[in-house]
């Protein structure tokens, strides 16, 4: 897990391009503060910076900030996104990050994240990871949101080698989501955005579903256990023209995953990881397994559950079959299929970032994977339910121990489903065709 909390560290810090310089339009410090007069304030009010809105790629937020700048997307996991607005040659090293989405899918799936106050600290040591800026934060006034359970607000001074300038951070907190606006820049470049910004919540209705949305929502729990979407977060940065050497730390970082994980050291190894997956996977494994300990859909449950307790198994293997024999009973030949078929995101994401395959091929085994499951299972409740017999099938824990990681993955499912624009509002029944 610490090795997919570094890996997202350092793509965060890729976007974080905050090269802070002098600013010769700063105003002098020493004057003291002037009260303005009624007719003053009209007029500072109708000279505001020029200013523009920025949606977010899912639609589910805005972020009114100042014109001309530079939008990059990412979606980390699905339901999570995050902006980057940079300033470019205009506004030279300014830069925003935004981040926006559900308490279940904080990038890097940090521990302890209780409060907005938890979520500011981690948010804003992980933007700044990385890109040399440095920057030491005081609380600030924290402008209302419309629709927010909480803001807050920070400021400081931004470090970066010799030079200086400002950062302001603003966070809400609402409908089971947190969201993240940070910027760093020049004094009067931040000073002008601070004048201007503005954090609206949206209802995502404009957003099209889209077959990489379905393929996304396959691995959505997977992805926010490991904090992240390789997959798109690799695909992003080599668009944006990220430096050789980063991609490669970050390709390095995923061979040692598929290594270690998988047994995968090549592109052939891959082939045959996914083949083995989408065609067997440990779905095979449970339905032999079944068929060895008697569980047929003739056995009543009870008298199945009789017959293993006679076997002398060890509990976690007892707990695995149960749940495979509810499966089966529930699902039939799909029984745990979509365990497996959830992972074929994760293993093939690793493997573009590794460099075993392109992005395409990846997208095109995953299309095959999508229509799979369609095929299998008739709604996303009946491919969440799948999955988590099939977690509980392997890791031999029971979905019903709170301690257990098993329960912690039905509460990652849960919260997912109830989320209005969240991975599983994507209609089951849409087309899936390939749209890359």
């Amino acid at each position: 897990m610490k090795k997919r909390r570094r890996l997202l560290l350092a793509v965060t810090a890729v976007l974080m391009c905050t090269a802070c310089g002098s600013d010769d339009r700063k105003a002098d410090e020493g004057n003291a503060p002037v009260e303005n007069s009624e007719a003053d304030r009209s007029e500072e009010k109708e000279t505001l910076p020029a200013s523009q809105e920025y949606v977010s790629s899912d639609q589910t937020y805005q972020v009114t900030l100042l014109q001309g700048l530079t939008q990059t997307d990412m979606q980390l996991q699905a339901g999570t996104t995050m902006m980057g607005l940079d300033g470019g040659s205009e506004l030279s090293g300014f830069s925003c990050v935004s981040v926006g989405g559900p308490k279940t899918g904080i990038p890097g799936n940090p521990e302890g994240i209780e409060t907005l106050e938890d979520y500011a600290d981690y948010i804003a040591d992980m933007a700044l990871d990385g890109s040399g800026v440095t920057v030491s934060w005081e609380s600030a006034d924290a402008a209302a949101t419309e629709g927010a359970d909480q803001c807050l607000a920070r400021e400081g001074r931004a470090k970066s080698g010799t030079g200086s300038g400002q950062a302001y951070a603003y966070y809400a907190e609402a409908a089971g989501c947190y969201y993240s606006v940070i910027i760093v820049g020049n004094d009067g470049d931040v000073e002008n955005a601070r004048q201007v910004l503005a954090l609206t919540f949206l209802d995502g209705t404009g957003a099209k579903d889209t077959t990489a949305d379905f393929i996304n929502g396959m691995s959505a729990v997977l992805d926010s256990v490991n904090g992240i979407n390789v997959r798109e977060t690799f695909r992003m940065l080599e668009e944006t023209g990220t430096e050789e050497s980063q991609l490669e730390d970050l390709a390095s970082q995923a061979r040692m995953s598929l290594s270690s994980n998988w047994g995968v050291e090549n592109a052939e190894d891959l082939a045959e990881t996914v083949d083995w997956l989408m065609k067997e996977g440990h779905n095979q494994d449970a339905l032999q397994f079944l068929e060895e300990y008697g569980g047929t859909k003739e056995t009543d449950r009870s008298a199945f559950d009789a017959k293993l307790k006679e076997q002398g198994l060890s509990e976690g293997m007892y707990t695995g079959l149960m749940a495979a024999y509810d499966a089966y009973i529930a699902y039939g030949e799909g029984a745990i299929a979509a365990w497996d078929l959830s992972r074929v995101g994760t293993v093939m994401g690793f493997g573009y970032a590794s460099g075993y395959c392109s992005y395409e091929e990846a997208m095109d085994t995953l299309l095959e994977a999508a229509e799979k499951s369609k095929s299998l299972f008739g709604s996303w409740e009946d491919f969440n339910q799948s999955y988590l017999y099939g977690y509980s099938y392997w890791a031999e824990e029971s979905l019903d121990d709170p301690d257990s990681s098993a329960a912690e993955r039905a509460s990652i499912v849960e919260s997912m489903s109830a989320q209005a624009n969240g991975p599983f509002s994507v209609d089951w029944n849409m087309e899936l065709k390939k749209e890359w």
